[in-house]
């Protein structure tokens, strides 16, 4: 029974036919029980009924009886019980007479005369006086007595006995009777159930297709909420459901796929874009671009005016970039259309509609087409720069921001979304430390720029920071007049277990770009403190020089990080001098000087390393707390013939003096450019003509040397040259 009602969901899809068919059954069913209560019923009525005939024509027999009795006419009686018995109703009629002991009855072939036995039922009618009455399947038989009315004397016993009807005669007749006012009724009803079976189910039909509606992913179906009843409230019900799964959806995308700052798409959304536009008609690549921008000094914006400005910033530069390219290109999914500048950059229409995503920070990321000329990617980028740059107002506050920008074309230069973000990304870095604010493409860099070795060259970087693989060498400073040594300039080399040991310049690009400088930078200022402290120990003093990066000076605890070192080292601080290049010291000149007081405080003194490459203000340097000006290379290495390094080297000593700076000159090679230093007063001077960089223990044994009154002077080493060296 069980599996038939799991089976008539499936036999009976129709809800209306399923309403017809449950209002049938239960008519049915109903009707059934109806016909079996009526039968039981009448059958009780037909047994009520020939009881009563009987009792009546027992009553006639013994009205008949009375003046036959008392006049002792048998005869008439005999005749008159067999015309009752005639009729077919009754089976048998009989009198008792008691007083002549005679029974007359309705059979022809007895007689009164014959001696007959005299019947139970009579017999106990005429003891008790009452009505006697005896029933079982077959007949029903009454005995009555029979009393004269005037005296209320008993004459007699009358009985009537009478055949009882079939019980399964009557059971037919009535269920045929009762069946046939089911049926009528059954074809009544039908119709009529079904019609209001499709009345009630029409909603109920129209609600589903609504829902169908929606789950095809059409939210905005009508709902029949008009209706008062509990269909209306189910659909009102259900409209809210609806209403909240598409908020929740909306919600979702927009989580997923949508940036929550400048409600630009994010990296996923960007990443599906990308890969659905892979492959074009017929199969073939579509060329495709990908323009990979950082933001040039957004960190200081942070720092300096907090997250609401730097997030305003974002804004205003994400609407910028979609505004150049495609208004619609701010959506994620597939647009239509370009803008104008992308109109006039690129010549022909593409499959690849453009889109601008960020993908994180203050990185954001352009896919263009790139099925027009080479260098309409090219043009872009430089508008795409200009437009970055421009001055943003914000709060009453202009700001201004660059843009390094790194182009990946696919499939040139890379076969998947993963390789070309990834080449876009090393080429945005190439961009980054050419000076920023431009544009560079993958196809174009250096070799040693690419991918894999400065992924290579990143992790060993860690792993030599964990082993101290580093090593410190020392480059004396020497006084310009006395010609003693008065200090060291502190390099970091890299001894690498493979490739031995290698210069700064193979490894700081990438410890700045990771941000591994700062663990690098605290590693050679504490290695550079306790080499100090030994050689304090050892009885000779020696004044020590670290660089110091713009990452090292942006984190937090630097300052108590610097004198918890020299507590540790019980260096001096008064022999210890931090460099920092003039480009970070004159980016954010409150940072620097707030970094720097503590510091300076405790007896560090600051110098500015590479004076001259960078765009000092004089208003600036009287501000920030340096004692030192370090002339750069660049500018020394020409004073043998270039005028117009000569004049900018006296400006810069002239300048020094002015602000009562000291002056050391770096890249001192000849004995005429040392000379020339001399002669317009630079105090102290550092290079390849006095000595290169050292190890430590070689340092000490030339430092006595170098003091000896009969040391050779440098001058005798001739116009000696050589590669110099970059500080850390």
């Amino acid at each position: 029974m069980s599996k038939i009602v799991e089976l008539l969901p499936s036999w009976l899809p129709s809800l209306r036919t399923r309403f017809v068919l449950l209002v049938a059954g239960l008519f049915v069913a109903l009707s059934l029980v109806m016909i079996m209560v009526a039968s039981y019923l009448d059958l009780r009525d037909e047994e009520q009924r020939v009881v009563s005939d009987a009792r009546a024509i027992v009553a006639t027999v013994s009205r008949l009886a009375v003046p036959h009795l008392s006049n002792h006419h048998y005869l008439i009686l005999e005749q008159e019980l067999e015309s009752i018995a005639a009729s077919g109703v009754v089976e048998l009629a009989q009198v008792l007479d008691p007083a002549r002991a005679l029974t007359v009855d309705s059979d022809p072939e007895t007689s009164y005369f014959d001696e007959q036995d005299m019947h139970p039922l009579v017999k106990l009618a005429y003891e008790t006086g009452v009505e006697q009455i005896r029933q079982d399947q077959d007949r029903v038989e009454i005995a009555l007595p029979v009393r004269d009315m005037k005296n209320d004397s008993l004459l007699g016993v009358a009985m009537v006995s009478m055949q009882r009807p079939s019980i399964d005669g009557m059971l037919v007749s009535i269920w045929a009777r009762n069946l046939v006012i089911t049926l009528v009724l059954l074809v009544f009803c039908v119709p009529v159930t079904f019609h209001f079976a499709t009345n009630f189910v029409r909603p109920i039909k129209a609600l589903t297709e609504t829902a169908h509606t929606v789950s095809a992913g059409n939210f905005n179906a009508p709902f029949p909420v008009e209706r008062t009843d509990e269909i209306g409230v189910l659909a009102r019900a259900y409209r809210e459901m609806v209403g909240t799964i598409r908020n929740n959806l909306a919600k979702i995308h927009e989580l997923a796929f949508e940036d929550p700052v400048t409600k630009l798409p994010n990296r996923e959304c960007f990443r599906q874009h990308f890969t659905n536009h892979m492959i074009g008609p017929g199969g073939k690549p579509n060329r495709m671009s990908v323009l990979f921008i950082d933001l040039d000094r957004f960190k200081r914006i942070n720092d300096s005016f907090g997250h609401d400005h730097g997030d305003a910033l974002l804004c205003e530069i994400a609407a910028r970039l979609c505004g150049l390219l495609n208004p619609s290109s701010c959506s994620c999914g597939n647009t239509e259309g370009t803008g104008p500048i992308v109109q006039n950059v690129l010549e022909r229409p593409s499959a690849v509609p453009p889109q601008v995503a960020r993908l994180g920070g203050d990185e954001f990321a352009v896919i263009v087409p790139a099925s027009g000329r080479a260098s309409a990617v090219d043009q872009l980028a430089e508008q795409l720069v200009q437009c970055v740059e421009q001055p943003v107002e914000i709060n009453g506050l202009t700001m201004a921001v660059g843009a390094s920008i790194g182009v990946a074309t696919y499939p040139d230069d890379g076969e998947d979304y993963t390789a070309i973000l990834k080449h876009a990304d090393i080429a945005m870095y190439a961009a980054k430390r050419t000076g920023g604010n431009r544009a560079c493409f993958y196809s174009e860099i250096e070799d040693e720029f690419r991918g894999q070795e400065r992924v290579t060259l990143e992790v060993e970087l860690k792993q030599a920071l964990v082993r101290d693989e580093f090593r410190i060498e020392f480059q004396p400073k020497v006084d310009c007049e006395t010609m003693k040594v008065v200090g060291a300039e502190v390099l970091v080399r890299w001894q690498h277990p493979q490739r031995g040991l290698l210069a700064p310049g193979s490894f700081i690009d990438v410890a700045e770009e990771s941000d591994l400088i700062t663990r690098l930078g605290d590693t050679v200022l504490e290695m550079a403190c306790r080499q100090g402290r030994r050689w304090l120990d050892d009885g000779l003093e020696v004044p020590l020089a670290v660089n110091v990066s713009i990452r090292q000076l942006e984190k937090p605890g630097f300052t108590q990080h610097v004198l918890n070192i020299l507590r540790t080292t019980r260096f001096p601080a008064e022999l210890l001098q931090l460099e920092v290049t003039e480009t970070v010291a004159m980016a954010d000149p409150e940072s620097v000087s707030a970094a720097t007081e503590p510091l300076l405080a405790a007896g560090i003194t600051f110098a500015i390393d590479d004076f001259g490459t960078g765009y000092s203000s004089l208003a600036h340097l009287q501000r920030l707390p340096f004692n030192t000006f370090k002339i750069d290379r660049s500018f020394v290495c020409g004073l043998g013939s270039d005028q117009h390094s000569r004049s900018i080297v006296k400006t810069i000593i002239a300048m020094a003096k002015s602000l009562k700076y000291e002056v050391v000159a770096e890249g001192v090679e000849t004995v005429e450019q040392k000379e020339f230093l001399t002669g317009q007063g630079c105090t102290t001077a550092q290079g390849f003509l006095f000595a290169k960089p050292m190890p430590p223990e070689i340092f000490a044994g030339w430092m006595k040397a170098f003091s000896d009154p009969v040391r050779h002077h440098p001058g005798a080493q001739g116009n000696r040259r050589g590669r110099t060296e970059h500080a850390a």
